[in-house]
């Protein structure tokens, strides 16, 4: 199971705070693709669009609604769950969510060990079906 080791979590009041502590995060070098954020609803801006950052809402689409009717979870617990936050946590930055406030978080992805294992270079000579002498002439 792919887990997110959360090293940054910022709330925000506004798009544009939101926006500003995003290019603040990208000037010290953190890249594109390490950056979540949160809202309840779509933001105005366009700054996320054509990056790799990543923008979630917690209302969802239709049939994620849907889903979660069923199964009765609500979508800010949803966003929330598989970034690894304490249920403390978890439920402050759900109310912050619903009050409208933006959620600005830096990623790293933490894998479990039998992905780890699974995707581990090192290994991968042994899921090899040929091996190198039985390679003959220019391998492009």
């Amino acid at each position: 199971m792919t887990l997110y080791n959360i090293s940054k979590c910022e709330v925000k009041r506004t798009e544009d705070e939101a926006v500003q502590y995003v290019d603040q995060l990208l000037k010290e070098g953190v890249k594109e693709n390490q950056i979540v954020v949160l809202s309840k609803d779509k933001l105005n801006t366009d700054r996320f669009h054509d990056s790799q950052i990543q923008h979630k809402t917690t209302t969802g689409t239709i049939s994620e609604k849907f889903m979660r009717f069923f199964i009765g979870e609500d979508g800010e617990e949803a966003a929330l769950t598989k970034f690894g936050f304490s249920d403390e946590q978890k439920e402050d930055l759900k109310q912050d969510i619903l009050n409208d406030k933006i959620v600005v978080m830096v990623q790293e992805v933490r894998y479990g060990q039998d992905e780890f294992e699974k995707h581990n270079a090192a290994n991968q000579k042994s899921q090899d079906k040929h091996a190198p002498s039985e390679h003959h002439g220019e391998i492009e």
